[in-house]
């Protein structure tokens, strides 16, 4: 699997610090996503609360349009 980064663009000149955060289930719902739904996670979505959106490629129906 390939790494994927996310990060907030709004914040200039983003980078990665090398400071990490083990979180085993949303590991767990990524693999179990993408293997159920066959989609890629493309991205995560945190507004502050305790949900995380997973942005998921393709879309499933439902998502929000642009």
């Amino acid at each position: 699997m390939s790494e994927r980064v996310f990060l907030n663009i709004n914040v200039n000149q983003a980078r990665g610090s090398g400071y990490y955060v083990r979180c085993a289930a949303l590991r767990e719902a990524i693999e179990k996503t993408e293997n159920l739904l066959a989609v890629d996670v493309v991205g995560i979505v945190y507004d502050g609360s305790n949900t995380i959106e997973l942005i998921l490629d393709p879309p499933i129906d439902g998502g929000e349009e642009e």
